[in-house]
């Protein structure tokens, strides 16, 4: 029981250190290429720490679910982080495009539906199993959809789009207005959610493999 204490607790830290990594690898991206043109210094400061970002956040995800005994495939999860960032450059630079929330809710569907994609290869790697095994998934879809949503509400706040509450005013640090706390916060809340819901489902899913895998050689007569 404390063992199991013990673990439950390490994985809670993985996960908020993750989402952290995450909150922190969007924020300053955001923040560098929002008033910045296509074309400069900061676009391409903000897009290399996106990916840096997004590559910790996957070897963080990896090392939660399976600990330090299993070599994390890093290449993979390369591979997988700059596909992430490619999306998130692509979804903001549409994003930059729309006016209505009637195109910008289509865009929150466009970034779920890529995202089902991002998360059942990434579910793959944490199971073991070959990163294109299976590129759609129930569970995925809807980890997707909550990410999505979450990220569609941080953007519209983060780019007052949408105004805030006058009482969030107060909420700023420094030269970091309201918007970008709370639109911070309100990211962070929906990532960490997103992601124990994830490592619990990798973690539920390699013991139903393991189980089942025990009692299959357990039943298998010798040769």
């Amino acid at each position: 029981m404390i063992r199991s204490a013990l673990r439950a607790t390490v994985r809670g830290v993985g996960v908020v250190l993750l989402t952290a990594v995450e909150v922190a690898a969007l924020s300053v991206w955001f923040g560098l290429v929002a008033d910045a043109p296509p074309i400069s210094l900061a676009v391409i400061v903000g897009v290399a720490a996106l990916a840096a970002g997004l590559f910790v956040e996957g070897l963080l995800t990896y090392v939660t679910v399976n600990g330090w005994r299993r070599e994390a495939p890093s290449p993979s999860v390369a591979l997988l982080a700059l596909g992430e960032t490619l999306l998130w450059v692509a979804w903001f630079a549409a994003f930059r495009q729309v006016g209505d929330f009637r195109e910008i809710g289509l865009l929150g569907l466009a970034l779920a539906v890529a995202l089902v994609v991002r998360h059942t290869v990434t579910d793959n790697l944490l199971r073991g199993r070959r990163a294109l095994s299976s590129l759609v998934g129930r569970v995925p879809a809807g980890l997707a959809a909550v990410e999505a949503a979450g990220a569609t509400a941080w953007l519209l706040v983060v780019s007052e789009r949408v105004a805030i509450p006058e009482w969030f005013a107060p909420v700023s640090i420094g030269t970091i207005p309201s918007s970008a706390v709370v639109g911070g916060a309100l990211l962070a809340v929906v990532l960490v959610v997103q992601h124990a819901l994830a490592v619990r489902y990798a973690l539920r899913t390699s013991r139903e493999v393991e189980r089942v895998g025990w009692r299959s050689s357990w039943g298998t007569p010798p040769e």
